[in-house]
């Protein structure tokens, strides 16, 4: 995979979420370039103190230096603990930012770009790409720039001290540097590696875990565990590339340091008078700290490649443009008076072979549509195709007269209601899942509703009421209170077309019955289109269109359908 990104380009794009907090990296920066010059320092009053204390056998020069010496040492630490207050804090304020931009982003994307991608990626996207972004500000970024600076500074120091010896330091950089590039173009495709990999597990794992209870219905353990041994395997052998590649990167930076020291040794016009004993041991110190840092480059050049592959995943996230929600209805679908499907046809791949084949039909204002047909004929896909979370791949869909993909389809689902087969709630109480945590739907609303599914009273029955905990996807409430709580929340939008999507397949028959006592009673109000398993529920529709593979086959009442005598006919009586 050709990289999009090369390593100045993401920090430059990063730099946005830098700017709102730069005075933390400034204070930051000058704590860090503070305690520097206090670990600089000190090799050069190891000198001062050999030379003019201990070879003049000066015991106040030597207590002199020893007390600047413990100075800097303390200093340090002053430092060193403000620079990790401040540089903390500096991350997790740019995380924090991140992070929310990346979930809002993800949270607005089109309904076909998670069915493209599963879920487990947007979960990996939010937190392992993120939090190595984490990383990157709080710990790899700065002490990149201190281990340079820090070896600007020993430079700058030896060449003080013993001119020849800084030049022989000096050529080593240049090898450094070319070693860091070799490096550079292995690290990132490792690191691309093994974020595709850890982002493909965790889908695995969380698609394997959501359906535990069928795999263990099915006694499937072995060839799940098969299944995931498999996805775990490209894992590890991204992880073996990765630490190949960092094994052969590090021994390389200390055989640098070893040829340093053959080279140092050898010149030993060095070691000639006992004057230039401090020289000596300031030199060596100085060399220590010098290959220190650029060991701490190789190590952070690490977890720089792995933070830049995470970043150069978000990247095309943080890049789109911000979709706002439009929660206004438009003056010409304030009252919904027909909705038109003209010669429209769908195909999930853009392919010939289409899930919707030629559907036209028009429903008016306050009509009652019943759609039935066998699995897999198109019925939740058109469904979705009203919605607008798809988008047809020829024809046209208008309500009013207006065709819906002039809009943004935020404001065609303002206009709709919609039930699903399953009902999806969230960890909370009933009341969060009749409002969705929206604190301005009064409780009038609320109550009104659920008494139109015949709900409330069993609701007041429990101890705790409409505060009651429903448990994780709702597992403290039945499979018909769930849907019947589901229908209610519905309700409780008003809006003007309500669309059922097999909602009483899952249910029992007391359950069904409460659904459709609240469909007659709101039966006139809205306009109803109601995708139905069970034909029961739809034998007061007004029309019933039939479908079989992706065409409207049948189209009328349930008296003329079963006069007719054709698939709905069938369909009934196999069901009988």
């Amino acid at each position: 995979m050709k990289l999009k990104y090369n390593d100045w380009r993401l920090f430059t794009y990063l730099t946005k979420y830098i700017r709102p907090y730069l005075w933390l990296l400034i204070l930051a920066s000058i704590a860090l370039i503070s305690n520097l010059l206090c670990s600089l320092i000190r090799p050069y009053l190891s000198k001062q103190a050999i030379d003019l204390g201990f070879a003049m056998k000066d015991l106040n020069t030597i207590q002199h230096y020893a007390g600047l010496y413990a100075l800097t040492i303390v200093g340090s630490i002053v430092f060193i603990l403000l620079q990790n207050y401040l540089l903390s804090t500096f991350g997790q304020k740019i995380i924090f930012h991140i992070r929310s931009t990346v979930f809002e982003k993800i949270l607005h994307k089109s309904a076909e770009d998670f069915q493209s991608l599963p879920i487990g990626n947007w979960v990996t996207r939010i937190t392992n790409d993120v939090e190595s972004l984490r990383t990157l500000y709080t710990d790899v970024l700065l002490k990149l720039i201190s281990s340079a600076l820090m070896i600007l500074g020993i430079l700058a120091f030896m060449y003080a001290i013993n001119v020849p010896l800084a030049i022989v330091m000096t050529l080593l950089i240049p090898i450094m540097g070319f070693i860091i590039w070799v490096y550079q173009k292995f690290s990132r495709k490792a690191f691309r590696q093994v974020r595709s990999s850890v982002a493909a597990s965790n889908s695995s794992i969380k698609e394997l875990l959501n359906y535990i209870l069928i795999v263990k219905t099915y006694l499937g353990e072995r060839s799940i565990e098969q299944r995931y041994d498999s996805v775990n395997r490209e894992f590890l052998k991204a992880g073996i590339f990765e630490v190949t590649t960092f094994s052969i990167f590090r021994p390389l930076v200390d055989g640098l340091f070893f040829v340093a020291l053959i080279v140092i040794f050898t010149m030993t016009n060095l070691l000639e008078s006992v004057a230039d004993a401090g020289t000596v041991f300031a030199f060596i110190q100085y060399m220590d700290r010098f290959f220190q840092p650029m060991k701490e480059i190789a190590d952070k050049y690490n977890s720089l490649q792995s933070a830049l592959a995470g970043a150069e995943r978000l990247i095309p996230i943080l890049d789109e443009p911000k979709r706002e929600l439009i929660t206004t209805v438009p003056n010409e679908f304030k009252t919904i008076d027909t909705i038109e499907l003209k010669e429209v046809y769908y195909s999930y791949d853009n392919s010939d072979v289409y899930a919707l084949n030629n559907i036209s039909f028009t429903v008016k204002k306050g009509e009652y549509l019943g759609i039935v047909g066998l699995s897999g004929s198109g019925k939740s896909t058109l469904l979705s195709l009203l919605m607008g979370i798809l988008r047809p791949t020829k024809g046209n869909i208008y309500i009013n007269g207006h065709d819906i993909s002039q809009y943004d389809s935020s404001m065609i689902r303002n206009i709709m209601g919609y039930v699903f087969q399953n009902a999806y709630l969230f960890k909370g109480t009933i009341q969060d899942n009749l409002n969705l945590y929206d604190s301005s739907i009064s409780m009038d609303t609320i109550i009104d509703a659920t008494k139109k599914v015949k709900l409330h009273d069993m609701i007041e029955s429990l101890p705790d009421g409409y505060q009651t905990s429903v448990g994780y996807l709702g597992s403290l409430l039945s499979d018909g209170q769930k849907q019947l709580l589901a229908f209610a929340r519905t309700l409780i939008l008003n809006r003007p077309i309500l669309l059922l999507d097999e909602a009483t397949a899952n249910i029992d028959s007391h359950t069904e019955s409460q659904i459709q006592e609240s469909i007659e009673t709101i039966r006139g109000e809205k306009t109803i289109i109601n995708v139905a398993h069970r034909l029961s529920t739809v034998q007061k529709a007004n029309r019933i269109l039939v479908l079989s593979y992706g065409k409207i086959v049948e189209d009328g009442t349930f008296d003329e359908l079963m006069q007719h005598k054709g698939d709905f006919y069938e369909l009934w009586n196999h069901q009988k």
